[in-house]
């Protein structure tokens, strides 16, 4: 089907949390089974992964989305984590703002709604440095915490291109204070 998209909710970085995210990313190394760096462009915290959508559902998305209370909100990461499952390494932190938590139930409520994925985990805050990681030895230095503190959650279309996985905006929306 030509409209479906494989949609999530999630918050952009800034350059200079990208930047230290790179700078993360360049001490956990390379090597066999370790994984691969996500790229720049990709680096993001998840509020959401919705799985496929069609044109009739991500319309009722935008709509349900528009109408949705979407306070600002604190997130502290400053934790590796290897999810070996899913094959990834993340930087985590414990969702303990309000606010973020209240915008992911709801998120949740609206996916159930539409007929889209829900997640069958508790909410984790986390950006993904590295896909593919069967092997992670914990370094013995802990990572700089970092906070976000976003201006706006987005719509993003995860697309598949010739060069691998490509997140695009689609639609962004203030946070409010």
């Amino acid at each position: 089907m030509p409209d479906n998209k494989r949609l999530f909710l999630g918050f952009s970085l800034n350059s200079a949390q990208t930047a230290s995210l790179q700078r993360l990313q360049h001490g956990l190394g390379e090597g066999a089974g370790t994984g691969v760096d996500v790229t720049p462009a990709n680096l993001h915290m998840t509020l959401a992964f919705l799985g496929q959508a069609d044109g009739t559902q991500e319309a009722a998305l935008r709509d349900e989305i528009t109408g949705l209370a979407k306070p600002r909100f604190r997130q502290r990461l400053d934790t590796l984590v290897h999810w070996r499952g899913a094959g990834v390494v993340c930087l985590w932190g414990k969702a303990e703002d309000s606010a973020l938590i209240g915008m992911f139930e709801a998120s949740q409520a609206i996916a159930a709604k539409l007929g889209l994925h829900q997640s069958e985990h508790a909410f984790n805050p986390h950006i993904t440095l590295k896909r593919k990681a069967r092997v992670f030895q914990k370094p013995e230095w802990t990572p700089t915490p970092l906070t976000l503190m976003p201006d706006a959650l987005h719509l993003y279309h995860s697309q598949s291109t010739a060069i691998g996985v490509q997140y695009r905006i689609l639609q962004s929306w203030p946070l409010a204070d």
